[in-house]
């Protein structure tokens, strides 16, 4: 097996700013060879990365990615080569299951991205190795290559309940249940994990397992036990009353404001959930997760006043203070969007390297129309694997705005190129191609964009009027 580091030493999910600078050079090198879609010496450079560190999530996502790009009509073509080399393999897991992952990347998974056996021997050697978040991917990966795989499906759910990610396993279950309504199990582990997440949603890090957050195993348990309902807003009444008094005998207690936050949230109290989390974003000592919550919060409420000044307006029209009304809204709108940029570029400022808060920036200043600053930091995001069509799409819409039609139409095509799946986020991609198409007045481009909707999803948006009026 390959030489890889100590199984103790390895750290689940490595970002990118955590690699050492040797390695991230490297990987530098990898992203630059995939704008020039080198693909085979993208595959090389992460797979000498991951053998160094193997707990690179965002590196493997790329590698794989790399790997279905260089080899687009190719699957299957080793199949039975590879079935022998994994089962070689399975017998080393647990002896060694860091050699595992590096030989199964170099000889399986590099020709055959998608191979299930190769995969799910991906996730076991990973899990062996502690990178649960690995082996999560491996088998999102398989579910992605065959989509009627309902074998992965449910091991992709089972793996995200073990480990408290009970919206994501609601998701999954849910998935296995519209396709087959005879599977009583996923049925009910689809209801178990609705139940269990209208709890767990209460925690304020979406990372992790929810019942790490807690100190007290006590609570950890009694928690979990009130998962298996989901909790009626006269519940979650009684949980924030029970909550306030314990605050109010210490307002310094850090777990308990935070409690006290979430329990607002989830009723939708949010100047009471602001009011508290703002506190234990205090008494934290500024954690950036709590930063982000009370960011998320204020938004909801400043967006709720808003949203009742817009109501207001709407329904008046002949209010003699009208135009006062009218004004007081656009000077609000644009302060609040004003304000959100602002506390997004502080953010930035302190973490430059973190690509979800450059791509919050440049959301943020594309909705105020500041297309050429909000580019420069799209493009910074773009590096991030979980973030990358997002963010190209969004890129699209800032160069159709500023008219450059063709870098506009290559991020569109790109997007779609790297989505296997006609989900919601591809028939978007191709709604705005096929409409800057239309733009640019070539008719065969926008229809093919549009008829790719049309074939799978025929109501969406206008596409099917567009479509059958180009037949006359």
């Amino acid at each position: 097996m390959s030489e890889t580091p100590e199984q103790n030493e390895v750290k689940d999910d490595v970002k990118q700013q955590e690699l050492p600078p040797n390695l991230s050079k490297l990987y530098l090198k990898a992203e630059s060879a995939m704008e020039l879609r080198n693909w085979s010496y993208a595959v090389s450079l992460i797979q000498a990365i991951l053998t160094k560190e193997p707990g690179f999530l965002d590196g493997r996502k790329r590698l794989r990615l790399a790997a279905v790009k260089q080899n687009e009509g190719k699957r299957g073509m080793k199949l039975g080569g590879d079935a022998l080399k994994v089962m070689k393999m399975q017998g080393q897991v647990k002896k060694d299951p860091l050699g595992v992952m590096a030989a199964l990347e170099k000889d399986v998974l590099g020709a055959d991205p998608y191979n299930a056996q190769g995969n799910e021997l991906l996730y076991e050697a990973a899990v062996a190795a502690g990178l649960p978040m690995t082996g999560g991917f491996a088998l999102e990966t398989v579910i992605e290559g065959d989509p009627d795989n309902m074998k992965f499906y449910h091991k992709l759910g089972d793996f995200y309940m073990e480990r408290g990610a009970f919206e994501q396993a609601a998701e999954i279950f849910g998935k296995i249940s519209d396709r087959d309504r005879t599977d009583l199990e996923a049925t009910k582990k689809y209801k178990d994990a609705t139940a269990r997440g209208s709890i767990a949603s209460q925690k304020w890090d979406s990372d992790g397992d929810w019942r790490d957050l807690l100190k007290n195993k006590d609570e950890a348990a009694d928690l979990e036990s009130q998962g298996r309902a989901a909790m009626t807003p006269e519940m979650l009444q009684a949980q924030a009353e029970q909550l306030a008094a314990e605050y109010a005998q210490d307002t310094n207690n850090l777990d308990v404001t935070k409690r006290l936050a979430a329990t607002y949230e989830e009723l939708e109290q949010f100047p009471e959930a602001l009011q508290f989390y703002e506190w234990a974003h205090h008494l934290s000592s500024n954690d950036p997760a709590l930063e982000k919550k009370v960011g998320d919060i204020r938004e909801l409420v400043n967006s709720a006043h808003l949203d009742e000044l817009r109501k207001f307006v709407e329904e008046n029209p002949d209010h003699p203070d009208i135009e006062q009304y009218r004004q007081q809204l656009a000077d609000s709108e644009r302060s609040q969007l004003e304000d959100l940029i602002a506390e997004s570029q502080e953010r930035v400022d302190r973490n430059p390297t973190d690509n979800e808060l450059r791509f919050e920036l440049g959301s943020r200043l594309y909705k105020a129309e500041k297309y050429r600053e909000a580019i420069a930091h799209l493009q910074q995001a773009k590096r991030s694997p979980s973030l990358r069509i997002k963010v190209m799409n969004m890129l699209g819409q800032c160069y159709d705005r500023m008219n450059m039609t063709d870098l506009a139409a290559g991020q569109f095509e790109e997007a779609i190129k790297e989505l296997q799946i006609m989900d919601d986020t591809k028939k978007q991609l191709l709604y705005n191609l096929g409409l800057l198409y239309e733009k640019l007045e070539n008719h065969e481009k926008y229809m093919e964009s549009l008829k790719q909707i049309y074939a799978v999803d025929y109501g969406y948006k206008d596409v099917a009027e567009r479509v059958e009026k180009s037949y006359g």
